[in-house]
């Protein structure tokens, strides 16, 4: 793996943070709806780790749609 000055990594998030915010620009995407599906796609790829009577206390949630 390659080894990054302070100064290198700085910019290369600067031009990430950049490339997003015209990404999110041009297809009329909000970062919050971003945020939201990365959040539900998440929990659909780890609901493995929760056990039946931890789904119980997510009384809101229909787990067999998730």
């Amino acid at each position: 793996m390659a080894k990054y000055t302070k100064e290198e990594y700085t910019l290369a998030r600067k031009q990430k943070q950049a490339l997003l915010k015209l990404m999110l620009n041009k297809t009329g995407t909000k970062h919050k709806d971003l945020i939201d599906l990365a959040e539900q796609q998440f929990i659909r790829a780890n609901l493995d780790v929760v056990t039946p009577a931890e789904k119980r206390q997510f009384n809101r949630l229909v787990f067999s749609a998730v």
